[in-house]
């Protein structure tokens, strides 16, 4: 390939991921999204046809099977034009910028560019949240926040970056570089804060899970007491936070004179806290409720798309507004594909967990990084089973990473070095 027009590709490339980037978080971005993403495909298609080289699709059979059935609930669907439109984003979307980063990420020789870039995304987005929301502010305060400043609060790409950014931060003090790795160290304490503010129990359950998935990775690796006790000191601190969350939430009748100090320290009031706070969640009417629904059209639904819930099901708990969709990403791809939606959906999952825990057991370099992709695969995961962000933006953003990602780690296992086109 002409170096020179590979010089220039690259810098294109780099400059619309930046963008695509950073504005997939923010609300209301949708013009510069679109160009971002125009200009992404396009060069990414120009990188390939002057390399004359077919674009590489990873779990090609699991994608297209979920197009296919994504396909067939149009037919099916309770309002077709909007599920040709969700197949469109939801689908579609998500198979072209996974190939954009699959791309991309076999191209470098370092992943430590992409990773860079995503901690810069994350330190802008999260400063900016933190210097306008405060400890006590309510929730319902935060989402009046301009979209630019309250992007910074989203759990499921916070969770998506957190764990790159702990590879990244080991391999800045690995190489010297200790001040960036001690500012890294910094970000991932805003980070915390970012989840611990908006009150979403989730966020330190889906924390704590990718934390326990990678710790058993590395333990496997090399395991001595000393490591194993380390991690169970970290998970004991997030197990803290998250009773911490639930006690400042308080949505069960409890006195206030209860919640001193000395209670807060003792496992059996945090225990009780749990389990009134568990027991009085109204998911689990509303998981019931799309299982039975599920269960009487166990082959096809009303057509891909969250809003799909609300189209059918109207009438259920129409005083509770925010219950319109299931509230949990497998169960909604049943509402919307019925059984065969949850399958293939629930497939492509498994098969980018197998690609990572593949290169996360090899002995190569790279294994570390994968171990953090994995685990960020992990909390992502764990994130939307108890409500459906993964939809859009957050999964345009999660295809991406992983792609840039699984692109990095294949290329590398397989010791296929490129020239590496120049940095931004």
């Amino acid at each position: 390939m002409n170096g020179k027009a590979d010089s220039i590709s690259a810098r294109i490339f780099w400059v619309a991921l930046a963008l695509y980037l950073f504005v997939l978080p923010i609300a209301n971005t949708i013009a510069v999204r679109n160009l971002a993403f125009i200009v992404l495909i396009a060069v990414t298609a120009a990188v390939l046809v002057k390399a004359r080289t077919m674009p590489v699709l990873p779990f090609a059979r699991y994608w297209l099977a979920y197009f296919l059935v994504a396909l067939v609930s149009v037919v099916f669907a309770v309002d077709p034009r909007m599920s040709l439109s969700e197949l469109r984003v939801e689908v579609v979307y998500c198979i072209l910028i996974f190939i954009v980063g699959v791309t991309w990420g076999g191209r470098y020789v370092d992943f430590e560019w992409f990773a860079g870039l995503l901690a810069v995304i994350n330190l802008i987005l999260t400063s900016a949240s933190f210097s306008v929301v405060s400890g006590d502010m309510l929730f319902r305060d935060m989402v009046r926040l301009h979209p630019a400043l309250y992007a910074g609060l989203s759990g499921n790409w916070v969770l998506l970056v957190m764990f790159i950014n702990v590879w990244l931060a080991f391999r800045l003090w690995n190489s010297g570089r200790k001040a960036l790795s001690l500012l890294l160290a910094g970000l991932l304490v805003l980070d915390v804060w970012a989840m611990m503010v908006t009150s979403n129990r989730q966020n330190m359950v889906a924390l704590g899970v990718g934390m326990a998935a990678a710790a058993a990775l590395l333990l496997r690796m090399k395991f001595n007491w000393r490591r194993a006790g380390l991690f169970l000191g970290i998970l004991s601190v997030v197990a803290a936070l998250l009773a911490a969350q639930l006690i400042r939430r308080n949505p069960v009748e409890i006195p206030a004179q209860e919640f001193t100090p000395s209670v807060v320290a003792s496992l059996n009031q945090v225990g009780d806290v749990v389990s009134a706070t568990t027991r009085s969640d109204i998911r689990w009417g509303l998981w019931r409720f799309s299982l039975e629904k599920i269960g009487e059209h166990p082959w096809i639904g009303g057509g891909i798309g969250r809003t799909v819930f609300d189209k059918l099901y109207s009438e259920y708990r129409p005083e509770v507004p925010d219950l319109w969709h299931a509230h949990n990403m497998i169960l909604n791809k049943g509402i919307q594909m019925g059984i065969p939606g949850m399958l293939v959906f629930f497939a492509l999952w498994v098969a980018l967990a197998m690609e990572l825990l593949r290169h996360a057991r090899s002995a190569g370099a790279s294994r570390y990084l994968a171990t953090a992709g994995f685990a960020a695969m992990v909390a992502t995961f764990t994130k939307n089973q108890t409500d459906d962000f993964f939809v859009r933006n957050v999964a345009l953003w999660f295809w991406l990473v992983m792609g840039l990602l699984v692109g990095f780690l294949r290329a590398d296992a397989v010791k296929v070095t490129p020239s590496p086109a120049p940095g931004p």
